[in-house]
């Protein structure tokens, strides 16, 4: 595949003017001239100066504070494996972490492109609000972009990826006041240049099970084209969020994953376990 032919199906895509969170996997392109930064140039092209792309740009394996051998999924696809015990304090040229891909990593480094604070989710953005899209996010708020884009009837965009990547998934979460988000300690560095530990909240963790979504999607809610290894899709972000919900009031925990050594998601269903007076509830279900 080359830009020419990249561009034109992302022009099929239909995304000139719109608002977009990106999630892609550089191998779903086969062999692209110009690799990652390839698919970068051509979405700006495709978005063009009236939309905005939002891609997420996440440091969670490096910056958080947790004891060794955590594993985590915190942005979808496989966790990072084994968290340090001695984290990098986030700063805004720190490398996205490798399991978000090379892509995210690209995006970053386009001109124009300006990236968050969050030390674990930050987001990187081009385009008409991008600014005003990253000034909603707060280190209690870690979605707070993917929030503002769901009220501009934004898009999400899946590029090579599963609903796995899908993080406007866990808004869904925060809506039905999912007991399992959770509060993480996180190192950034701060305004006078010295590395501070930060108490976050809400923060999302496994998104593994994120996938149970997929064959309950409406395929006329969703524009999707075939790509060399893998498909393009774009699904409103408000129309998955809202599936998201419903899927969750009928089951609180859908998107606890089926993988014994996943830690994030033994949390959630000791989460489940307790009640909110903190006294175990032997009676609880924890599938």
């Amino acid at each position: 595949m080359n830009a020419d032919e990249l561009l034109r199906l992302l022009d099929s895509l239909g995304l000139r003017g719109a608002n977009i969170v990106v999630h892609a996997a550089l191998s779903g392109f086969g062999s692209l001239d110009g690799g990652a930064r390839t698919v970068c140039t051509a979405l700006v092209e495709a978005v063009g100066n009236a939309g905005t792309i939002v891609m997420p740009a996440f440091t969670y394996a490096e910056t958080l504070s947790t004891d060794p051998g955590r594993a985590s999924a915190i942005s979808g696809g496989a966790g990072p494996g084994p968290l340090s015990r001695r984290p990098i304090a986030f700063h805004p040229d720190l490398v996205v972490s490798p399991e978000v891909g090379a892509i995210a990593e690209a995006f970053r480094h386009l001109p124009g492109v300006l990236r968050s604070n969050h030390p674990t989710h930050s987001f990187a953005a081009w385009g008409r609000q991008a600014r005003e899209v990253l000034s909603t996010q707060r280190d209690n708020n870690p979605l707070g972009p993917l929030k503002k884009l769901n009220v501009m009837q934004g898009q999400v965009v899946l590029l090579g990826t599963t609903l796995q990547s899908a993080t406007a998934i866990h808004l869904a979460e925060e809506r039905v006041g999912s007991p399992y988000l959770s509060r993480r300690v996180a190192v950034r560095v701060n305004a006078a240049g010295y590395a501070e530990r930060v108490v976050l909240e809400n923060v999302p963790t496994c998104s593994n099970a994120f996938v149970k979504l997929e064959e309950r999607l409406d395929p006329a809610k969703i524009r999707a084209l075939p790509l060399p290894h893998g498909t393009a899709r774009k699904i409103p972000i408000r129309y998955l969020v809202t599936l998201a919900t419903k899927l969750l009031e009928s089951d609180p925990r859908v998107f606890i994953c089926d993988d014994a050594a996943c830690a994030d998601c033994a949390t959630k269903r000791d989460a489940f376990a307790t009640n909110r007076f903190g006294v175990r509830d032997s009676g609880a279900r924890t599938g």
